[in-house]
């Protein structure tokens, strides 16, 4: 499958009362080069008040955000804890009102990976896209994958791995499914695959880019030795943890695979009116691809390409 050429049409409308936050804002947006169905707008408003009414509603928590939604708002509200900092969705349009307290623009690293990349992801659920912790990668056979875990399990290490070997990867926590040709695809965001010093050090990799305030170094995955997938059709699921001191695979029965997408996919909960949709894609991508799990053991850093001998 072709990807996306390396410019894309506008995703998104931002508009901000300062225009540099508003030039930052749009910038990191455009940076990720994707092409959803529909045009993502958010309008920010900085301002020193940015705690609205009071919110009774059951929040849901992700790491420094918590998210509520439905009755008696019928919006979906995104609080930042590390700072002061709120967005409120439109029900059902990929619309944000958004505001930032002039403090919280001190640590725009930490708002923008966690309070506005949440909001991004609800946007591109109204848009069609419904996110899955996983990364995309194409192997020198044409083959497309998924790999799918939480942030211990080694996909972001496996995935700059691949990258050293020629493959073709996105991110590696950023993954969106939709459908498409009675299909289920995968989409990423030019976003680079951010490695703790243990896995840059296990790749010999040099150079990259500080992340996650210098607890991680970021790689494009050009800079591995691969190219970027922005896009795949998944034909093999991956599901890693480090495990043993051989590596080996395990397969999976579509039932199960599924239980470990929406393991993986934590926000499907959310929103019943786009959770149907969301365990639709899910399900289908289960059906659509061989499914295993992945037990990462020493041996996949010994220089050979063992995961494409793993799967005939």
């Amino acid at each position: 499958m072709n990807d996306y050429p390396l410019r894309v049409p506008d995703a998104s409308e931002v508009t901000c009362d300062d225009p540099g936050v508003r030039q930052w804002v749009a910038d990191w947006l455009a940076s990720w080069r994707i092409a959803p169905p529909g045009r993502l707008s958010l309008r920010i408003s900085v301002s020193d008040v940015a705690v609205g009414e009071a919110d009774e509603r059951e929040p849901f928590r992700q790491p420094l955000v918590e998210i509520r939604s439905g009755p008696p708002h019928n919006d979906l509200r995104i609080r930042w804890l590390a700072g002061n900092a709120i967005a409120v969705l439109d029900p059902k349009e990929p619309r944000a009102d958004i505001i930032i307290a002039p403090a919280a623009l001190a640590d725009r690293e930490r708002l923008q990976q966690t309070f506005l990349v949440a909001v991004v992801v609800f946007l591109l659920r109204r848009a069609g896209w419904h996110h899955v912790h996983g990364a995309i990668a194409r192997d020198r056979a044409g083959r497309e994958w998924l790999l799918a875990g939480d942030a211990k399990a080694g996909k972001s290490t496996t995935a700059a791995l691949l990258a050293t070997h020629g493959w073709s990867v996105g991110t590696d926590d950023l993954t969106f499914l939709a459908a498409a040709d009675d299909a289920v695809d995968a989409h990423a965001p030019h976003i680079p695959i951010a490695l703790r010093e243990g896995g840059a050090a296990l790749l010999a990799a040099r150079g990259g880019a500080p992340a996650r305030g210098g607890r991680k170094q970021a790689f494009f995955p050009e800079e591995l030795g691969g190219s970027f997938a922005s896009r795949a059709r998944p034909t093999i699921l991956m599901f890693p943890r480090v495990e043993g001191a051989v590596t080996r695979i395990e397969p999976l029965t579509p039932g199960a695979a599924l239980a470990e997408l929406v393991k993986w996919s934590a926000w499907v909960a959310l929103e019943p009116e786009f959770a149907q949709l969301h365990l639709d894609l899910l399900a289908a991508l289960a059906r659509q691809a061989r499914a295993f799990r992945l037990s990462l053991g020493p041996d996949l850093f010994e220089g050979k390409d063992l995961l494409m001998s793993l799967v005939p």
